[in-house]
């Protein structure tokens, strides 16, 4: 080497003109081109597998992040489609439990609806009856009140016939069974001889204390049991006729039975 070296060094120099510069320089442009014109093909044919295999593989790296991204937004969707799902059912669910309660509630509305109009049925029956009964008794009372008020009207004659009759109007003016005339005339005849103010105080009665008074001939504690109010004084003959008459209701069923059981004085016998 060193002895090359040294004969290079030893060539003689040459030396270029000025005027054959340009020649030269194109002398080198051409060889270099011809120099990259072959080598570039070489480099290329050497540069392509590689670059294939690279884009290859940056096609398999790109088709499969496409194949995760797919993968991944098919999971996404199957999520999704899942999360749907779910929250119809939970709504369906919801929404059947809301019908249900509703249904309830409707049911239980319309019982409350049923009683209370059954209620209200009740209720308006029950004052119809008690309206009814009231206008029942107000009638009675009207009826009672406008024969009382005829008979303080009426005029009756101060002897027998006058009583009897009297006492007639005040049995029906206070809606009791009235007997015949006949029968009080009998009743009158046989006990007093017509004589309101007869007593007997002789007999069974008048030895216990309790004689026979009036018209009649009617004990005090008779008397007091079955006279009409406004209607006390067992010695007033109006009063004697009509307590006598209640009695015999109570026991004989009326003082027409009684008078007729003893021929209205024919066979007249204590009563």
């Amino acid at each position: 080497m060193r002895r090359i070296k040294h004969n290079l060094g030893r060539l003689p120099q040459v030396r270029m003109g000025h005027h054959r510069m340009p020649d030269a320089v194109l002398g080198i442009g051409l060889a270099g081109a011809i120099a990259v014109g072959t080598l570039l093909p070489v480099s290329q044919a050497i540069a392509s597998p590689a670059a294939n295999k690279a884009d290859a593989a940056v096609v398999a790296a790109a088709g499969n992040q496409d194949n995760q991204d797919a993968n991944r937004d098919g999971d996404q969707a199957a999520s999704r489609s899942e999360d749907r799902e779910a929250v119809q059912q939970d709504q369906g669910q919801q929404d059947q439990g809301q019908q249900q309660d509703q249904g309830q509630q409707q049911d239980q509305q319309a019982e409350q609806e049923k009683q209370a109009a059954e209620q209200q049925a009740e209720q308006e029956k029950q004052a119809a009856e008690q309206k009814a009964q009231e206008e029942k008794q107000a009638a009675e009372q009207k009826a009672k009140d406008e024969q009382a008020a005829a008979s303080a009207k009426k005029t009756y004659p101060n002897n027998l016939d006058g009583w009897i009759e009297e006492a007639r109007d005040v049995l029906a003016a206070n809606g009791q069974h009235v007997p015949s005339a006949k029968a009080m005339r009998a009743a009158a005849i046989a006990e007093s001889s017509g004589n309101p103010n007869a007593q007997n105080n002789w007999d069974s009665n008048a030895k216990k204390g309790t004689p026979s008074i009036g018209l009649t001939q009617v004990i005090m504690p008779t008397f007091k049991a079955y006279a009409l109010p406004g209607h006390t004084d067992i010695r007033n003959p109006v009063d004697n006729l009509v307590a006598s008459s209640r009695y015999c209701d109570a026991r004989y069923g009326n003082m027409d039975n009684m008078a007729a059981a003893r021929g209205y004085g024919s066979h007249w016998r204590g009563y």
